[in-house]
């Protein structure tokens, strides 16, 4: 256990440091947790491989290509452009617009993947408005990390406990749409009260953009029309692969096949712009975990969470589980302050798991447990707090300061902070009035 527990401590402090990539630090730390258990116990490496969850790196491959052969179309350009026009340059409803086509796009690709996305095409709108891009970039991540909270596809965090807890696209999407959609109001409202008088559009810059063509922005009308239909295919696929008996991780896989057919793309060529080290990341994390789970930590842990809302005998009752579900938004969302959501929610998944196994009694009538939510929000939303809180964060820090426009840790948290608590907040409102 004292092997195991340094080798993760030291491998979740370096990926929050950020000094080296995370997929580096992530294969570094399973291999020597592979290696260690091996001398020192029986875990040996085909059962490491074991614990990493193909359903979450066959999920996000298959949306990852998807959104790269949209992305050659030229659509997400035209559609930032157009809706510029459409606020006709005003900043304010600039900021919002983007914020909101961040969101919607975290909910049907991923939020890693939107972001990618969406910061150069910010960086551009604002280079052409002469706008400082920081509180943009700002509002687009705390917008992906809120949008990416509705659907399994949308947030990392969420495929991991979907997967852990066999829960559906479309049961999923009921259950966390709404919270996704009272936070991102919430958010609209901040963004008002902190950025309404320092984003003025240069008048000149301005009709300059509303003067352009916006036709010319698309560059393959054919490959567009494709790319939509196996999209909106895909999507569909989504919402019925539980009535059809398919995982969601086939349906992007196969809608990335598709997409590859009927475009006529190289797929090498594709294939090359897929986030490999995001992938590479958490198959590291994955096997991480499993050498926790395998030397007894995770049930440790279990038996804590357990202690901090049970009765003297260690069961649960509903009053107790609603108890713990609040604490569990609370923990989820402070913890993921600090160290990244996805290694976190690998973590406490089969905590969670473990919890509701033991304890037949909180099972909520077959439906999900709303222990899950709670993870799933905590997780998500306390993403917001720090740079160093999602994948997403990381990545649009990254490229701001390769832009020359680097983004402090404080200047992050002055916000993020903010926008955390209150969406967490809601969290715990909707989880009492919903499940309670």
């Amino acid at each position: 256990m004292i092997i195991a527990a340094v080798i993760f401590g030291i491998t979740y402090l370096a990926i929050a440091m950020s000094r080296i990539p995370s997929a580096i630090i992530a294969i570094i730390g399973a291999t020597a947790m592979v290696t260690a258990l091996a001398i020192s116990s029986d875990f040996s490496p085909h059962e490491a491989l074991q614990y990493v969850d193909l359903e979450v790196i066959f999920l996000l491959a298959g949306m990852m290509v998807l959104a790269d052969v949209m992305s050659r179309t030229g659509a997400f350009q035209w559609a930032a452009r157009h809706g510029a026009r459409v606020v006709k340059g005003n900043g304010f409803f600039l900021i919002i617009l983007l914020s909101l086509l961040t969101a919607v796009g975290s909910a049907l690709l991923d939020n890693v993947t939107t972001v990618v996305i969406m910061v150069p095409i910010t960086l551009s709108l604002c280079k052409s408005l002469d706008l400082n891009p920081i509180p943009f970039l700002l509002a687009e991540v705390y917008a992906s990390n809120i949008g990416g909270t509705a659907t399994i596809v949308g947030d990392p965090p969420n495929i991991i406990v979907a997967s852990q807890a066999n829960i559906s696209f479309s049961e999923f999407f009921i259950n966390m749409a709404p919270v996704s959609a009272l936070s991102l109001c919430a958010l609209f409202i901040l963004l008002y009260l902190w950025f309404k008088d320092g984003i003025n559009v240069n008048p000149i810059k301005r009709d300059k953009l509303l003067s352009e063509r916006q036709s010319d922005l698309i560059k393959d009308p054919n490959l567009l029309k494709k790319s939509l239909f196996v999209f909106t295919l895909t999507i569909i696929g989504f919402f019925f692969a539980d009535q059809i008996g398919i995982s969601p991780a086939f349906v992007a896989m196969g809608g990335a096949a598709l997409v590859l057919l009927v475009s006529g793309l190289n797929p090498g060529e594709v294939l090359k712009e897929v986030e490999w080290t995001t992938l590479c990341f958490f198959a590291g994390l994955f096997m991480l975990v499993g050498g926790l789970e395998h030397v007894g930590i995770i049930d440790r842990i279990s038996e804590w969470i357990v202690s901090l809302s049970s009765s003297s005998d260690g069961t649960i009752t509903r009053d107790s589980e609603r108890n713990l579900s609040i604490i569990m938004v609370w923990l989820s969302g402070g913890l993921s302050a600090f160290i990244d959501n996805i290694p976190f929610a690998t973590t406490m998944a089969p905590v969670v798991s473990d919890l509701l196994s033991t304890n037949e009694a909180i099972n909520s009538g077959g439906s999900t447990n709303p222990l899950w939510w709670a993870l799933t929000l905590g997780a998500d939303l306390g993403g917001n707090f720090t740079i160093v809180g999602a994948s997403a964060n990381v990545v649009v820090f990254t490229v701001a300061r390769a832009s020359g426009h680097p983004i402090s840790f404080f200047q992050f948290f002055k916000y993020g902070a903010l926008i955390s608590i209150v969406s967490l907040s809601i969290s715990c409102g909707y989880i009492l009035l919903r499940y309670y």
